[in-house]
């Protein structure tokens, strides 16, 4: 049966179905998600995250689910950072011998993740990796996006995560957006500030040597975004979606691209997990250095931070991985609107077309120039690629 809205003020509904074999949860979805646990599965000390089935979480009678509010944050009902919780039926728990409804299992204050600096290399030894998750206990750390990142120019140069495709048609539809969290970003990269539009007019005006210039690039309708290389849609629950936000997991990308034909892309991602049904790997990243003319003709390289750091990369890339088959493809954006020539702009043969990626408007240069490539001869070019057996080329389906 279902719970009648009213029930439960100030929070959300949840769907309940009481059955003899056990638990039922259904997180419907609006504002109040935001304080939903991170629920995960644990055996012998190795915490999973949580996957639904079909949107819902079902637990056999006296199967246990662990409930975290990492950071800083807590439990309302028992005032820890986790829980151990088992099921009793339909939506009810028991903690410590307490029974609970779903509903009341909240955290204190909205899910934030946090980062775990690692001494990892990558990026062919010019990053190391920074995961971006949760601590559940001192000597767990639960990743959810893996960083490669760049500290001596505060550069990200790929992130990855996990699409579950089987459960896209069931993504939270939350919406709230929090601030970037500056959490792991080097002494020197201040982010908040040169993602401000005044302050990239007055950084292009000094690279290119002219006002006039910077007013051609930065202006109320082009700007330079915060490009979200593991975008928050991607992630089923708001609670993984609100640890998306993070400026390491971020590049400057032009935002008539991001909201052009990068988003058309990351949609189309999803589509395709989605109608295989299976589980993505996707890897984000970006490549090169933008390069614009000063006032005298002559290429700047552009970064939004003195002494060379925060660089607007010259290509944004994403390389969609089916765990299942094997098989993936490279797609790559151009990060330059200003242009309407390919002479630099190619990295391979673009096969979108052949293998049913493509769109009409991948070849509009004003939403960001996109092609497709075989991920070993995408390798080839871009050597910050992390090393991934390929076993042929991903057919959009």
């Amino acid at each position: 049966m279902l719970l009648a809205a009213g029930i439960i003020a100030s929070c959300f509904v949840f769907c309940h179905a009481a059955t003899q074999s056990g638990c039922t949860l259904t997180i419907q979805r609006n504002d109040a998600e935001k304080y939903v646990p991170v629920l995960l599965n644990n055996r012998s000390h190795v915490y999973n995250l949580t996957v639904p089935e079909q949107g819902e979480i079902r637990l056999r009678r006296g199967q246990g689910i662990t409930f975290l509010c990492p950071e800083k944050n807590y439990l309302v009902p028992t005032h820890s950072n986790s829980t151990y919780a088992t099921c009793l039926h339909g939506t009810k728990l028991s903690i410590s011998r307490t029974e609970y409804d779903f509903s009341e299992i909240l955290c204190h204050k909205p899910i934030r993740g946090e980062i775990q600096k690692t001494r990892e290399s990558c990026g062919n030894g010019r990053g190391t990796i920074t995961n971006i998750g949760y601590t559940v206990t001192p000597r767990y750390f639960k990743t959810l996006i893996k960083v490669c990142y760049d500290e001596a120019r505060g550069a990200n140069l790929y992130s990855q995560h996990i699409i579950h495709g089987e459960e896209v048609a069931y993504t939270s539809k939350f919406r709230e957006r929090p601030g970037f969290s500056t959490a792991g970003l080097p002494k020197g990269v201040s982010a908040n500030v040169a993602y401000k539009r005044a302050y990239q007019k007055s950084t292009f005006s000094s690279l290119l040597g002219s006002s006039g210039l910077a007013e051609r690039y930065i202006n109320k309708k082009s700007f330079l975004s915060r490009g979200h290389l593991a975008p928050d849609a991607d992630f089923l629950f708001a609670s993984s979606q609100l640890t998306s936000y993070f400026y390491i997991n971020t590049c400057p990308q032009w935002q008539s691209i991001n909201g052009g034909n990068w988003v058309k892309v990351e949609s189309s991602v999803r589509e395709a997990a989605s109608k295989y049904g299976r589980r993505f790997t996707i890897i984000t990243g970006t490549h090169g250095v933008l390069e614009l003319p000063d006032s005298s003709g002559r290429p700047v390289e552009v970064y939004l931070v003195s002494r060379r750091k925060l660089p607007v990369p010259k290509f944004v890339w994403k390389i969609i991985y089916d765990d299942f088959s094997g098989k993936a493809i490279a797609i790559v954006s151009l990060n330059n609107p200003f242009v309407d020539s390919y002479e630099d702009a190619v990295l391979c043969n673009d096969i979108c077309d052949r293998f049913g990626w493509g769109a009409k408007s991948f070849g509009d240069f004003s939403r960001g120039l996109i092609y497709c490539c075989d991920v070993n001869e995408f390798r080839e070019v871009v050597d910050s690629v992390p090393d991934i057996v390929v076993n042929g080329i991903l057919r959009s389906p």
